[in-house]
């Protein structure tokens, strides 16, 4: 029955056991090969679809076997036979009538083979202590009981309703979910394998029954060679659900697949980084485990970035999905870093979309400074391979500057509307007690007054005219710098000034404000439809920023729509050449044309002939196209070469050449 969890790890037992693993896939990794010698008791093989996790569980299956274990591999199609129905035209099962009790060495043999799960009803009738667990669990968590029936030489898994009575055979009229709870409690309970590697486990399962079984996985996870009654446990899985990392060393057996790479896991964690990590991890929900799965996660600062970035990806067409991106928000730039640092370990082309600040204080500009993208670039531009080199001098520039206007600034009498929430902002920075913050913030006013009221500030210190430039033109490099590295600096300081819905002091923007600003501008995306060009106009860069960081595009049927009506051009030209078509009404209902199939795609305007061929006119219809063009062919037009436009209706002409 269901008892404690045990942690791995207690008492100070080391979670590691040695298994040599050297796994091969030529044709998504090529010549690579994957090896590593220490595992977890508990394994997460994570990632997108069709990367190879399915090929190497098969494969580490196998060499489990040579080592001391015993393995046991269910797949994902584990419950197949147990379905509720059989459909004639797509499947028949040797377990209709039930188990045949003469067979069940053979489903054992032929479950163990193909990674299914229907002998798990064998082993609860072989076993009886195994029942009485699985029954156990059943009747406190759902009120049911398993009865094992004989009925002429076939088990018969039924179920009985302990509270209101009844019963009724599981295969015909039981959940999926139920079946995969029993199967794989069964699996996780018999003596007879010592090591599961289980094909997505949340198959089927409710979101808290996900929890309650990786409770059970982690209660009697171990090396069972040196730990006789415990297991050890591979689980290929889609789930943050189960991605249940409580430790820096358990981090290290999360093993992350990606499309035509070599999976990774994180290795050589130490100090500093283990630190923050170990810290990390008990606020690392099942939002933030999308990074696992994603192929190009994007980290923002907050959560008003997150649900605003998605909203205007999504109200423009762009399918993050679709590229394998999502938006995470973190906590802030420290964070920020941590997940940095643990995307390159991992291998993973992760993006980062910051506010403007990020150049001037936090770990995330060192560790840009020591990625060798950045290096790349710098040495590219003539500025040497050290970024902290061109940043020290871009600052000491901007302190000069800033001196300067507080100078000009004492002995201003009055200032104009531009300039007061400037010079408000650098008089309120004064007021930071630590000097490295302060001087931060001065810098930060600095280079967005720069972007937002240049020609005002070089009036305010003319004759700093030399360093402002020599300040926007070393920043548009150190700004590309970070970029080289997937980080995105907002150019306008935070999110909120690319927002029409935020009119306030743009130097210094209060968390009360930021609230209101994001709940209206929130409120318009979700009310208004806003085309292309206004979005672009609306929100300028960010858009920009959003669409490199993410790769998404918006699915257009064009292409695909072009290939379709230049199959039906030729249909067309070959009935005509042929006497077959000389009128819209022998088109419509000549077989080759197929016009019946066609119709529901584009209307048929015009069939007109002349002494030498004719002249074919259609219009896409809304379904596929809403803005219902034309299209217009004859019988010189060469289908082969026939592109669909996106000009206005009467430009769409197929081409003659």
């Amino acid at each position: 029955m269901l008892v404690g969890l045990c942690v791995n790890g207690e008492n100070g037992a080391k979670s590691i056991m040695d298994l040599k693993v050297n796994i091969s896939i030529d044709y998504l990794w090529g010549s690579q090969a994957f090896q590593k010698n220490e595992w977890g008791f508990i394994n997460f093989l994570v990632g997108p679809n069709a990367t190879g996790k399915t090929l190497f569980a098969e494969q580490l299956r196998q060499q489990c076997l040579p080592q001391g274990l015993k393995p046991r591999y269910l797949n994902a199609e584990r419950l197949t036979g147990l379905e509720k129905r059989n459909y004639d035209w797509f499947a028949y099962s040797h377990i209709d009538r039930g188990l045949d009790i003469s067979q069940f060495q053979t489903y054992k043999n032929q479950g163990m083979n193909y990674g299914l799960a229907a002998d798990a009803f064998v082993i609860l009738k072989q076993k009886p202590d195994m029942r009485i667990k699985i029954e156990a669990s059943l009747s406190q968590l759902f009120g049911r009981r398993i009865r094992l029936a004989e009925e002429g030489g076939f088990l018969k898994p039924k179920v009985q309703r302990i509270r209101i009575g009844g019963e009724y055979g599981l295969k015909e009229n039981e959940c999926h979910g139920l079946k995969e709870l029993i199967t794989l409690l069964t699996f996780l309970y018999d003596d007879e394998y010592d090591c599961l590697i289980i094909d997505e486990p949340e198959l089927h399962l409710h979101p808290q029954f996900q929890t309650l079984l990786l409770q059970e996985i982690r209660r009697i996870a171990g090396d069972p060679r040196t730990d006789p009654g415990k297991k050890c446990f591979f689980i290929i899985t889609h789930s943050p659900y189960y991605v249940d990392i409580r430790t820096p060393e358990e981090l290290k057996h999360c093993i992350v697949f990606q499309p035509e790479k070599l999976p990774t896991y994180v290795n050589g964690l130490e100090g500093e980084d283990e630190w923050r990590v170990r810290r990390l991890l008990p606020r690392l929900n099942t939002h933030h485990k999308q990074f696992f799965f994603a192929s190009r996660p994007i980290f923002v600062e907050g959560y008003f970035d997150q649900h605003l970035f998605t909203l205007i990806q999504e109200k423009r067409g762009k399918l993050l999905g679709a590229s394998g991106a999502c938006i995470i928000d973190i906590n802030g730039k420290e964070e920020m870093d941590l997940f940095f640092t643990l995307c390159k370990k991992l291998n993973i082309d992760a993006q980062f979309v910051s506010d403007l600040d990020t150049l001037f204080h936090g770990k995330l500009r060192r560790s840009v400074s020591e990625d060798d993208r950045c290096k790349e670039y710098l040495q590219r531009e003539g500025l040497g391979v050290d970024l902290g080199k061109p940043l020290g001098e871009v600052e000491q520039a901007i302190d000069d500057c800033v001196k300067e206007i507080e100078t000009a600034s004492d002995k201003m009498t009055t200032l104009n509307s531009s300039l007061r929430p400037f010079h408000d902002a650098l008089s309120e920075a004064d007021k930071i007690r630590d000097e490295r913050n302060r001087i931060s913030k001065k810098r930060y006013i600095l280079i967005l007054g720069l972007k937002l009221i240049r020609g005002q500030i070089e009036s305010f210190i003319p004759a700093e005219l030399e360093k402002l430039n020599f300040i926007q033109g070393r920043l548009l490099k150190i700004i590309k710098a970070f970029q080289q590295c997937g980080v995105y600096l907002l150019s306008r300081g935070e999110l909120e000034n690319y927002l029409p819905s935020y009119d306030g002091n743009p130097y210094v923007i209060p968390d009360n404000v930021k609230t209101e600003a994001f709940e209206r501008e929130r409120d318009f995306i979700l009310s208004t439809d806003l085309s292309e060009d206004q979005f672009r106009s609306r929100y300028g860069e960010l858009v920009t920023i959003l669409d490199e960081a993410s790769h998404s595009t918006a699915v257009s049927m064009d292409t695909y729509l072009g290939y379709t009506i230049a199959d039906w051009i030729h249909k067309v030209q070959s009935a005509f050449v042929r006497g077959e078509v000389r009128d819209k009404e022998s088109l419509e209902t000549n077989v080759i044309v197929e016009w019946a199939t066609y119709s529901r795609i584009f209307e048929l305007s015009e069939f007109s002939t002349t002494a030498d061929g004719f002249t074919c006119r259609i219009k896409l219809k809304p379904l596929v196209d809403p803005s219902k063009r034309d299209v217009t062919f004859n019988n010189t037009t060469v289908a082969a070469n026939f592109k669909l436009n996106t000009d206005p209706p009467s430009a769409n002409t197929a081409s003659a050449v």
